[in-house]
């Protein structure tokens, strides 16, 4: 009996060496990721102006051309009124000098309408761009104006960031003990750390040549684009963890990896 338990344990033992060294799987190399996108609209004021109407909070979701904000055209309009008689007050001057043969007069009342032309363009420039409408549709992800609407807004500051849905990727870093692993192509998967639950598909798109260091050692950034189309509730700067899928291995080449390589720098020679 006790040989018997002996032989059951020593057969147990070589049973777990046979799967180690010749079972397996195919290896996914892990690494962290962020939600990104190429298209980042950045939506800033056309003139100085005042914060008259804001129609969008940050993390909104809105269509191309809907409307985003509104600055405060009542100064405009009151500058266009003026020019406007202005530029007739010049004209009717230049026509009542060309009638009366006053070649001088009539040239300088032309040059004064053309100048007043110009200001009135500028005017009516700001004005058409006093509504702002979303470039493209996407999500607003920078810019909460509810506590700023009529407060001043700067010509060229940006009061919205608008980042584009159907174009966002995945950005992994992967760690340099791993990159030797992979290659453009590999499929693999996500997970968000606000779904875990959820796996999406993805592929690696481009492998960038230069490591960039992190705390916890070199990394490698890797693109990669998901398969099939964007959910609802994705946003630029979501986090989780990738999985890509590598070669074949025993399940003993992926316990011991780490631990050989390690040896092996420690005793090179």
């Amino acid at each position: 009996v006790e040989n018997t338990g002996w032989k059951l344990i020593g057969l147990s033992v070589a049973v777990a060496l046979a799967i180690l060294i010749f079972g397996g799987g195919v290896y996914r190399v892990e690494a962290p990721f962020l939600l990104k996108t190429d298209t980042l609209a950045q939506i800033p004021a056309a003139f100085d102006g005042y914060i008259r109407d804001v129609h969008v909070h940050v993390g909104d979701r809105v269509a191309a051309e809907a409307p985003l904000l509104k600055l405060d055209q009542r100064e405009l309009l009151l500058e266009e009124a003026s020019g406007v008689a202005e530029l007739r007050r010049h004209r009717s001057d230049a026509q009542r000098a060309e009638a009366e043969g006053d070649l001088a007069k009539m040239r300088s009342a032309r040059a004064l309408a053309d100048q007043a032309e110009a200001r009135l363009q500028i005017v009516r420039y700001r004005l058409s761009h006093a509504e702002v409408d979303a470039p493209f549709e996407g999500v607003v992800v920078e810019g909460d104006l509810r506590e700023r609407i009529g407060s001043p807004a700067r010509q060229g500051e940006v009061l919205l960031k608008l980042a584009r849905l159907d174009q966002l990727y995945v950005e992994g870093k992967v760690h340099e003990r791993n990159i030797h692993l992979l290659e453009e192509g590999r499929n693999g998967e996500i997970a968000f750390a606000s779904r875990p639950q959820e796996k999406i598909p993805m592929t690696v798109e481009r492998i960038e040549p230069l490591a960039i260091p992190e705390e916890e050692g070199n990394v490698f950034i890797v693109r990669c684009q998901i398969t099939g189309d964007p959910q609802e509730w994705w946003r630029p700067g979501m986090s989780g963890v990738c999985k890509i899928e590598t070669e074949r291995r025993s399940y003993l080449w992926m316990l011991t990896r780490r631990t050989v390589n390690f040896l092996r720098m420690k005793f090179w020679w």
